[in-house]
């Protein structure tokens, strides 16, 4: 059951990569099309539909470059209220019910497939008592033993999709803000992504995000044996794989609050991709330590 599971999910999630793609390839070039379109007619009609095809793109393209200034949402709020605007300005102003009316219904269409269901996220069963090991590059890693040889008090666990996510670097400028207080805890953080980074192989793909200041520690785990729980086969989207070369292979994200003996406190586990978390929801469960101590 569990390797049919597998496999469906693989299946799944090369489906929802392919067309995700072919979504957004869609929606830039309709935007491209209404602006030859508009300096032929100078009809407003074909500024509705420019709006409707780049409202969703732009706003990702943002998210991408400066993910600390803008954050997205389940909807992403502000995206979509210029579609909406968009499409108004269409159905009033297209009054012969013309092509760029129907694009940008069809427009519509394509993104509200791609927020409710293209980057939706699908979890399969995980651990809720006992956190298990981890293959990482450098051999098992054990939650238990991670503990007793820093000392602390508890573990987080930030599982981080990729360098080419948004709102896994954004995460990761939350983490850094909260070096302080998990210090003052007693709490190790121990971040956790399929990618190269600065302690393995050298290759440098957080180092960017990540304050050399910063504490924690860096794990590279594979999709082998156990991991398949926690890191999808094919979950890295096929735009990062063509365009920055990134591995197939990506941590479905999560974060983890674990005891000094690998217990899990707490867990949030994301219904969506664009979603991995809010820090200030983890920094209000590490009272749940203190009630831990001996």
């Amino acid at each position: 059951m569990q390797v049919f599971l597998g496999h469906f999910y693989l299946v799944m999630n090369n489906f929802k990569g392919f067309f995700t793609f072919i979504a957004f390839v869609w929606l830039w070039g309709c935007g491209i099309w209404a602006i030859c379109c508009g300096i032929n007619t100078e009809e407003i009609a074909w500024l509705g539909l420019l709006l409707s095809a780049w409202a969703l793109p732009v706003w990702m393209l943002l998210r991408y470059m400066w993910p600390s200034r803008y954050r997205g949402d389940l909807r992403e709020t502000p995206a979509f209220a210029v579609l909406l605007v968009g499409l108004a300005l269409a159905l009033l102003t297209d009054t012969e019910k013309g092509l760029a009316l129907y694009l940008a219904i069809y427009n519509l269409f394509v993104v509200l497939v791609y927020l409710f269901h293209l980057s939706a996220l699908a979890q399969p069963q995980l651990p809720d008592v006992n956190f298990p090991s981890l293959r990482t590059a450098t051999g098992p890693w054990r939650a238990q033993q991670a503990a007793a040889e820093g000392g602390c008090r508890g573990l987080v666990l930030v599982f981080l999709r990729g360098s080419y996510c948004a709102d896994s670097r954004r995460l990761l400028a939350e983490l850094a803000r909260l070096q302080d207080e998990f210090a003052q805890r007693g709490v190790r953080l121990v971040l956790i992504s399929s990618e190269c980074n600065e302690s393995t192989s050298g290759a440098v793909r957080w180092q960017r995000w990540w304050p050399r200041a910063a504490r924690g520690e860096w794990l590279q785990v594979d999709n082998a044996g156990a991991n398949s729980t926690f890191v999808a086969a094919a979950g890295a989207p096929l735009w990062a794989r063509l365009l920055l070369g990134a591995k197939a292979a990506a941590c479905r994200p999560s974060t983890w609050l674990l005891d000094c003996d690998g217990t899990i406190l707490w867990r949030y586990l994301p219904g969506n991709y664009r979603l991995p978390g809010d820090m200030e929801g983890l920094r209000s469960q590490l009272f749940r330590l203190e009630g831990d101590e001996t």
